[in-house]
């Protein structure tokens, strides 16, 4: 049973690679022999391959007893009744008879071997012997057997343990909590593996360790709203993992992305299904090719973009073989200044680590030419735990050692300065490791020896202590931080797609790879080979072993060149070629698009001609399009806007704006303002969609945009209008209209939105629409509300529930109202002056085109044109698209958006 105790100073990693932790029971250590009489409390971890004594002292050392060096554990009664210490012994007696042990003052301290043969004398406490001595006494034969029946044997053992501990409805936080799955699992962290169980009911995920030496709690619960992303992942090459990422932990105060490997990808999937169904509302989307643009739009830096691949490539924190990778981006770690516009400082990031050096290359190329299938050019991977715990040695000595058994690595091989280690990389034949991120985040506390821990000294005689650092630091966080500005220099931003090519794109395998001198032992890359063919235990442990311990290569996630991130000018095609699909940016076009009548030119048209010419898919459902020039701007649900080309519909350029929904835009002469399910104003160029100005307009989805202006005839926004000089009017889920003068800074870009009146309403605002110095607002359900634009005062509301009245706009001097009906109102009082009642709501957004005619959309997918004159149906056209979500008119062609993130194209016969 546990006793209840947790020791920090006793941890997993003191124990050996796979070594599996039972039980720990309270004790009495008798060092001198029971007739001394002397002892030492504490508790004894039990575990597959040794026992570990923790003594309560905290000053004392740990003891560990390695089962194969033991050679007796029996159970004994030295005492008759009339024995002087009969009664002052407490609890019952064993021993065990060992050639050698090990002493160990700490987790971050070498052990020391003691080569002597001792017995050990501990007198069990609250539990009777006769159980625990057996168990022990099973774990040593066990200890004797081959490694194939050693394996078996504590396999069974361990799960007749875990059996013992089913998760409890007592457990669940809420008395009305129901399991939805349970799952026995592996929460992996760096170098160990806790077994337990995962259970998981609508509300919350649970972790139910098996043993107490990972947690103080009993159980790890999360609540699912917590939850922002669930990846698949490999674990030792197999699909068997699963990652959680919380935004909060209260639980431990540990890191916020948690692994767990299961015993079978089913019942990964099945995990991942659950949590998935669960915490859609809390999941944030991700997805390459939406990250990819904002990189590419400089909406997210060089070192975010980078661990977001790393990311989705398989690689996390938890997992020191699939630990994330950064490149080497300087390469003068000498000089005294660093001149950051010098180009000659830079690495070439086309190259990887190991083709830096000509001289070594051609040496490594004559023995891969030589080397018969599979070959490999490099022996050695550029990330594995080696190399990773070789940088975090002085921040995580505890790595280190469970990594190099027990004991510290030489100390000539340890990381000592920077430009050593880069001497290293660039010369050395077995060398070729790159970064972590740590080189380019955080206060640079890694390269210090904080901790005074004594790495020893090196054959100079020179005591290894903190790293040094190049004579262009001043100190570990200045280091950081300009190794971080380096990352983020223009020089890099525009070489940087090249090593992403060959770390996670196109040349990280085949010919593409070959040609870069890209290529590392077949056992580095996923799929390489079948771990689940392999029947023989003691191979397939070998295989695994080396996988683990001898790095792997990401999982690919590009297969085409990666595009460069933009600068001011493009003046190239790209093309991305991602798993999910293709991303492709052409080249802008030089001249400014300006915006047309957003009526259209049409002059007449007749639905009944109009037939399905092309799909094309977005991201998400379509929020609204914008015809400006030749080109069509189509905002998506996904927070992603896209534009294409007319009259082909070509597509042109993408950009990614927000995390979440676009709901509306408005069209200035030099930008686009784009409004956001985050309360935001975002502000675009047209050429590129490059966002440079991101404005907090509202606490609340922005539901409506209304920009006018004196330059136009017309309103030109979602609406339609005419009236005031130069000002945006923005409505919200917030219960709010605001009326904004944008502040214009040079090459007439809004810097600025200056609030000149604000509208409170007692609920949702959906719709707005402006006439002269009259402002109409829809909110709630269907109020239609007339304002006074420059007194901001009230001047009446008019209910209108029995149209269900969701949108409005501006024609010929009347208000119109979209819903269940088409209503004109007056537009002094928005009073009802007359309607036509139509056959299914409005779902697909309205246009207002020339000739009086107004273009809607109901939700069972029928196009129709109504005359608003007489408010007649002129022109139908039926579809088989279930409840579209926009409708437009563009250049003769019919555009509608629908929820199977598309949208359809129809062209007139």
């Amino acid at each position: 049973m546990f006793s209840g105790v947790t020791d920090s100073r006793f941890t997993l990693r003191m124990l050996e690679p796979n070594e599996y932790y039972f039980d720990d029971y309270s004790v009495d250590y008798y060092p001198a022999g029971i007739e001394d009489g002397k002892r030492v409390q504490g508790t004894i971890k039990v575990c597959s391959r040794s026992l570990v004594f923790v003594p309560s002292n905290k000053t004392d050392p740990l003891l560990r007893i390695r089962q194969r060096d033991t050679s007796e554990i029996e159970a004994y009664h030295p005492f008759n009744s009339n024995h002087l210490l009969k009664g002052k012994i407490e609890g019952e007696l064993f021993k065990m008879n060992t050639q050698m042990h090990y002493q160990i003052a700490g987790p971050t301290t070498p052990v020391t071997t003691i080569r002597d043969s001792t017995t050990f004398h501990f007198s069990l406490l609250y539990v009777s012997s006769e159980n625990v001595v057996s168990f022990l006494q099973q774990l040593n034969r066990a200890s004797t057997l081959h490694f194939q029946e050693h394996t078996t044997m504590i396999a069974m053992i361990a799960h007749h343990r875990q059996s013992l501990y089913p998760f409890k409805s007592m457990f669940f936080d809420d008395l009305y909590e129901q399991e939805c799955g349970n799952f026995e699992c592996d929460m992996v962290e760096p170098l160990v593996n806790v077994p337990g169980r995962i259970v998981v009911s609508k509300s919350r995920l649970y972790f139910q360790p098996f043993h107490n030496a990972f947690s103080v709690a009993d159980i790890l619960k999360w609540k699912l709203d917590c939850v922002r992303q669930v990846i698949r992942r490999t674990y030792s090459l197999r699909p068997l993992a699963i990652e959680v990422f919380l935004s909060d932990n209260t639980v431990t105060g540990k890191q916020m992305n948690y692994l767990f490997v299961l015993t079978s990808e089913a019942k990964r999937d099945t995990l991942y299904d659950i949590l998935t169904s669960y915490c859609s509302d809390s999941l944030v989307d991700s997805s390459p090719t939406n990250m990819t643009l904002k990189w590419q739009n400089g909406s997210i830096s060089n070192f975010e973009y980078l661990l977001y691949l790393n990311n989705i490539s398989d690689r996390t924190s938890n997992n020191l073989s699939q630990y994330p990778v950064f490149p080497w981006v300087l390469t003068d770690y000498t000089s005294s200044t660093l001149d950051l516009d010098d180009p000659s400082i830079y690495r070439d990031l086309s190259k990887p680590i190991g083709a830096l050096n000509p001289g070594r290359l051609e040496g490594m190329l004559e023995r891969y030419a030589e080397m018969p299938d599979p070959k490999f050019l490099y022996g050695s991977h550029y990330s594995t735990p080696g190399f990773v715990t070789y940088y975090l040695m002085r921040s995580r000595p505890d790595l280190m050692l469970c990594l190099m058994g027990g004991k510290f690595d030489h100390p000539d091989r340890l990381f000592i300065g920077v430009e050593d280690c880069w001497r290293g990389v660039t010369n050395n034949t077995a060398d070729f490791k790159e970064l972590i991120p740590e080189f380019y985040e955080g206060d640079g506390s890694f390269l210090e020896n904080k901790q005074r821990i004594h790495f020893g000294k090196r054959q100079n005689g020179a005591q290894v202590e903190s790293v040094v650092l190049p004579p262009w630091a001043s100190s570990p966080q200045d280091f950081v931080e300009k190794m971080r500005a380096a990352l983020e220099s223009d020089h890099v931003s525009s070489r940087l797609h090249h090593w992403i090519d060959l770390v996670f794109g196109y040349k990280q395998r085949g010919a593409h790879a070959e040609q870069a001198h890209n290529v590392f032992h077949h056992l580095c890359y996923p799929g390489s080979v079948d771990l689940g063919s392999i029947t023989n235990p003691t191979e397939a442990a070998s295989i695994i072993t080396q996988i683990q311990e001898f790095g792997q290569v990401p999982t690919q996630i590009f297969t085409k060149p990666h595009p460069e991130r933009r600068r001011e000018v493009v003046t190239a095609t790209l093309t991305v070629g991602l798993e999910e699909g293709e991303l492709v940016v052409d080249e802008p076009e030089e001249q400014q698009p300006s915006c047309g009548d957003r009526r259209g030119s049409v002059s007449r048209i007749n639905l009944g001609n109009f037939t399905r010419s092309q799909e094309i898919p977005v991201k998400n459902h379509v929020t609204f399009f914008l015809e400006c020039g030749q080109l069509v701007f189509v905002g998506s649900a996904s927070g992603m806007i896209f534009t294409y080309r007319l009259p082909e519909m070509k597509y042109a350029f993408g950009a990614m704006v927000s995390n979440v929904s676009l709901t509306c835009v408005a069209d200035l002469e030099h930008s686009l303002c784009v409004g956001s399910a985050d309360g935001k104003c975002y502000f675009l160029t047209k050429q590129q969609g490059t966002v440079y100005l991101t404005f907090p307009a509202h606490f609340d989805t922005v539901t409506d945009m209304l920009l006018v202006t004196s330059q136009y005839d017309d309103v030109i926004s979602s609406m339609t209008s005419q009236g005031c000089d130069d000002v945006i009017f923005t409505s919200s889920w917030d219960a709010s209209v605001r009326r904004w003068m944008p502040v214009i800074g040079p090459n007439n870009k809004v810097k600025s939105l200056k609030l000149l009146t604000e509208y409170d309403h007692d609920e949702k605002v959906m719709s707005l629409a402006v006439l002269g110095e009259m402002l109409y607002t829809c909110s709630g359900e269907s109020v239609v509300t007339v304002w006074g634009i420059e007194s901001g005062d009230m001047m009446g509301t008019v209910d209108y529930s029995h149209h269900d009245v969701t949108r409005l706009l501006v024609w010929q001097e009347r208000l119109v109202l979209v819903g269940l009906s088409i209503v004109l109102g007056d537009p002094h009082t928005a009073e009802e002056m007359t309607s036509r009642r139509l056959d299914s709501p409005v779902s697909g957004g309205i246009q207002l085109l020339p000739r009086n005619q107004v273009l809607i959309c109901d939700n069972r997918g029928r196009v129709t044109l109504v005359d608003l004159l007489e408010l007649n149906v002129v022109g139908e056209l039926e579809t088989d698209i279930v409840e579209p979500s926009q409708v437009s008119l563009v250049a003769g062609q019919l555009l509608l958006g629908y929820k199977s993130k598309q949208f359809a194209v129809f062209n007139d016969e």
